[in-house]
């Protein structure tokens, strides 16, 4: 899962890998250690009727509706979006999509990355 967060937007892009796990068992994270700690990232469906985001201890915990995942997961789309309230009265923009592969060679490895819909296209 790479994850890229600016302001108050998060977007989460999903290799096969991580779509798969998040088809049998509602859930994907991704890791990242910082000296003895660790930050964590986590897409989780769970059994409530609106989206919810919560910064827990070491990560932060998107939680979906399991229809909602399901319906994405089974329609073929590249993605959805969200937008989550806080407390604050802000609200936080989530976007959850599938990783293309690069058009351009990058030194990245993007094996498990769904496959470019434009890479048949002239440009």
């Amino acid at each position: 899962m790479k994850v890229r967060l600016r302001g108050n937007s998060i977007r989460f892009r999903l290799d096969k890998l991580d779509m798969e796990l998040l088809e049998t068992v509602a859930k994907v994270e991704s890791i990242t250690h910082i000296g003895a700690d660790t930050l964590h990232f986590v897409i989780r469906g769970k059994d409530i009727p609106a989206p919810l985001a919560k910064l827990e201890h070491d990560g932060v915990h998107v939680l979906v509706p399991i229809p909602q995942l399901e319906l994405w997961i089974s329609s073929g789309e590249t993605g959805f979006s969200l937008s989550i309230p806080n407390e604050d009265g802000s609200t936080l923009q989530v976007l959850v999509e599938k990783d293309f592969k690069c058009l351009t060679d990058r030194d990245e490895d993007d094996s498990q990355s769904f496959d470019n819909p434009m890479a048949s296209k002239n440009c």
